[in-house]
């Protein structure tokens, strides 16, 4: 385990510490000399011999494959790799931390907490289940806090991927703890098994533990409902964790059903604004109070802009017999020939965490006043720390077709 110290580092990654070690190999903490960023290296433990050294190179290999086959903000990057070197290493984003699993050692997690940990790595999972990749091992000593309030998933070493050279029927791989009862039964490798894992992960986080152990006797043993070990919680927030952790697999939402799901309960009892700048053909949701209100003011203001830029100068009001005809209407630079409209829903974030509200509503505000150079540049700072979502996703794609216009002064 010191070789790789001893020399320094891996090529141009320069190692400046040891983060941890399990049965594949080290994980080191490193420094890339090129960009200058901290990176995480995780290489191939070299003292096996025969089958069990080419399973771990396969798995090694698999999961580079299956990481760098991900681009999602819920799962932690690989920026580079070599199979090729002695030992073979991965080059990967470096998080924070702590795990989820020391996470839950210093205290349960609140509601909103466990609504953002769900939706992140829900969404996470559905990106992999698209890719056709199952996790195979979603627990909390998998998942990683980047801070502020973002959680990634990591560790595909166990990983199912398409054209896999390991796989095998009936094979159970991964923590039984967390498994669900047909991978431990008969070896089933499905996305329902991420879902039950995820779901367990979630019920430990809001009960504190997870009423299953490794010991044999516990695997199959049902789960009480959630709500016995956190009645403060909401009860639609446990009983959808609760449907993730079901017996069946058919009774297990998807990993995108169980996200949208966690988000529509975070939803109840408030919600944050949507907003509409005027224009093309959106179907329209019911406005909450603050986007009407804010809709009203900007009706009231263009109205008086109107009445303004026609009303007729220095005019004293003095009845005339016959009335001057009305100066003909100059244009204003402050309303757009071609009105544009903008939908900008809030992704599910924005109702679970309170700093991703935040953020959102310094966007919104962007909008409401026209400033769409800064807005786009505010949707940017938002995805980059709180994910790319359906939502956000939408509206990048609205602005990129509506070029930046100067705002004009009110006295212009």
């Amino acid at each position: 385990m010191a070789e790789p110290i001893a020399f320094g580092g891996f090529g141009r990654y320069k190692v400046t510490g040891t983060l941890g070690a399990g049965g594949m190999g080290e994980v080191y903490a490193a420094v890339d000399e090129v960009l200058g960023r901290t990176v995480a290296v995780k290489t191939l433990r070299g003292k096996h011999g025969g089958l069990a050294a080419r399973l771990l190179d396969e798995r090694f290999r698999q999961e580079a494959r299956a990481i760098a086959a991900l681009s999602h903000p819920g799962i932690v990057q690989v920026f580079d790799l070599d199979l090729a070197a002695d030992p073979p290493y991965i080059v990967m984003e470096r998080v924070a931390g702590p795990s989820l699993k020391e996470r839950i050692a210093s205290g349960k997690l609140g509601a909103s907490e466990l609504r953002a940990l769900g939706v992140q790595i829900g969404r996470a999972l559905a990106a992999a289940h698209a890719a056709g990749i199952v996790h195979r091992d979603v627990k909390p000593a998998n998942i990683l806090d980047a801070s502020g309030g973002t959680w990634k998933l990591a560790d595909f070493g166990v990983a199912h991927v398409p054209d896999s050279a390991i796989t095998m029927t009936g094979q159970f791989v991964g923590s039984p703890a967390y498994a669900a009862p047909e991978a431990l039964v008969r070896g089933e490798t499905t996305n329902a098994g991420d879902v039950y894992g995820l779901g367990a992960t979630l019920y430990e986080a809001a009960a504190g533990r997870w009423p299953r152990s490794e010991a044999s006797n516990a695997l199959l043993a049902p789960v009480p409902p959630l709500r016995e070990l956190a009645p403060e919680l909401p009860p639609e927030l446990t009983e959808v964790i609760d449907r993730a952790v079901a017996v069946e697999p058919g009774q297990r939402p998807s990993a995108s059903e169980l996200a949208d799901a966690l988000a529509g309960a975070s939803s109840q009892g408030g919600t944050i604004g949507h907003v509409t700048v005027i224009g093309s053909p959106a179907p329209r949701k019911p406005l909450p109070w603050k986007a009407i209100l804010i809709g009203v003011a900007v009706v009231l203001l263009i109205g008086t802009i109107a009445a303004v830029t026609t009303r007729a100068p220095s005019t004293p009001p003095v009845a005339t017999p016959t009335p001057a005809p009305a100066p003909a209407p100059s244009p204003s630079p402050a309303i757009p020939e071609q009105p544009v409209e903008l939908r900008a829903d809030p992704p599910a974030i924005a109702g679970q965490d309170r700093r991703a509200n935040k953020d959102w509503n310094k966007l919104i505000d962007k909008l409401t006043k026209g400033e769409l150079g800064e807005a786009k540049k505010k949707l940017s700072e938002f995805e980059r720390k709180w994910g790319e979502s359906e939502e956000t996703k939408q509206l990048r794609d609205q602005l990129a077709d509506v070029p930046d216009r100067p705002r004009p002064h009110e006295d212009d």
